[in-house]
This record gives structure tokens, C-alpha cells and sequence, in this order.
């Protein structure tokens, strides 16, 4: 069987955690909103952090497989990185996660396995941050402007403010903002298509070594608390 190469191994396991993270994990971003699947319909963000460049983020729901939908993540930074994941419900409750695929750069995709996925220490029952409806507002971003619903969480000294709409699928995410990272909508539409072709090759997730970090700039995304 041919080898991974390491820098290839590192990129697959960095994608995996940013993936994951979005069920119960403490890094990436996350979305708030409603989730309401569509096939095909897709949002692109642009993610700005204090102290990094900013990211592209591409969300969309890209197939229908029995009473799940793929929802597919792409990451454009210095290498743009795809997960798609098979969920039966909102992609922030990890038990809704029925399969995962994810593909670096031009690398052949993987399939996680996801007892290694899901396997360590159950998650704790997260205490529901406080919200506050502040009504419709006109917001304007590079997508449009936009009639949207300004909602704010506040969660001890976390505060995140979000505008929704319903023409925007598939979270109705238009524009969020805390105080290290702001998120604005930069396009929509519909006919969304994967962007994960292949045959994935089998992939177990392996344990990180002991005394080694995440790679620099995975630490610095906010917990954003639904689902970026």
C-alpha cells in the first residue's frame, strides 16, 4: 500500500479537526442559524481574524443519500481543503454525523473512520447561551444588502452577533461578528456540485503524539457556537 507522505498525513488530519470540530469541538467556526437543507444551494463567506489574512469559506449541500444530505465545507487559504459529510439533521450535533470525506489539495480524498472520529471522552451537556432578538435590520456585504434579523448570543463574556435571512441557504447566515472574527456573506445561489469526485481511500484517524499542538493559526478561531 503506498505511504502517505507526511506533509500529505498533516493536512488530512488538520482538515479532519477542522471538520469534527464543528460537532462539539472547542476550535473552527461555527454557524448560527437554522439549519435547512436544499440540494444544491450554497453561501460563501469571507472570515476575517484578528492578526490573520483573511479566509474564503464555501458552504453547501451538495447530494441527498436516504434521509441525510452531504453537506460539503471548503476552506481556501494556501491550500484549499474539502469536507463532506453525510448528516441526518444540523451538522452542529456531532450525533447527526454519519459519514465523513475529506480531500487536501490535489491528494486523493479520504474517508474517516468514524468510531476513531467519535471515540474519547463524551461531550459535556453545553449550557445554552442567552438570546437576544434585536429585530430586523438592513445589512449590506459584499453579497447584497440584505432585510435580516439581527440576533445576538451571549454566553458569559462570549458575546456573537448574527443577521439571518431566509434567502440564504443553507444556514440563512448573512453576517456575524465577535470581538476576534467577523464573517460576511460574498455569495449564494444554487447547483451547488461536489467537489469530491473520486473513490475515497480509507483513512483511520490517528492519536495525536503526545506534546504535539495543533498546527499554528488552528488555535486562533473563535468558537462561533452554530456551525461555520
Amino acid at each position: 500500500m503506498k505511504k502517505i507522505p507526511a506533509i500529505s498525513f498533516l493536512f488530512v488530519f488538520v482538515l479532519a479537526a477542522v471538520a469534527y470540530a464543528q460537532f462539539g469541538g472547542q476550535q473552527g467556526p461555527r454557524f448560527y442559524g437554522d439549519f435547512k437543507p436544499v440540494v444544491g444551494g450554497w453561501s460563501e463567506y469571507q472570515m476575517t481574524a484578528k492578526g490573520d489574512q483573511p479566509m474564503k469559506m464555501k458552504v453547501a449541500i451538495v447530494g441527498k443519500e436516504g434521509a441525510g444530505y452531504w453537506y460539503e465545507t471548503v476552506m481556501q487559504g494556501e491550500m484549499r481543503m474539502v469536507s463532506k459529510m453525510l448528516v441526518t439533521g444540523n451538522p452542529n450535533e456531532k450525533n447527526n454525523l454519519k459519514r465523513m470525506i475529506v480531500k487536501a489539495g490535489n491528494e486523493q480524498a479520504m474517508e474517516m473512520d468514524m468510531s476513531g472520529m467519535m471515540a474519547g471522552k463524551p461531550a459535556g451537556k453545553a449550557a445554552k447561551p442567552k438570546v437576544v432578538d434585536k429585530g430586523m435590520e438592513t445589512v449590506k456585504v459584499p453579497a447584497g444588502t440584505f432585510k435580516a434579523r439581527h440576533m445576538q448570543y451571549v454566553d458569559g463574556s462570549d458575546v456573537v452577533d448574527a443577521w439571518v435571512s431566509e434567502k440564504v441557504s443553507p444556514y440563512g447566515l448573512v453576517k456575524s461578528k465577535t470581538r476576534d472574527m467577523e464573517m460576511v456573506l460574498t455569495g449564494q445561489g444554487t447547483g451547488a456540485k461536489t467537489l469530491i469526485t473520486e473513490t475515497p481511500r480509507k483513512f483511520t484517524m490517528p492519536q495525536m503524539p503526545k506534546g504535539m499542538g495543533m498546527p499554528k493559526g488552528m488555535g486562533t478561531m473563535p468558537n462561533m457556537g452554530g456551525n461555520y
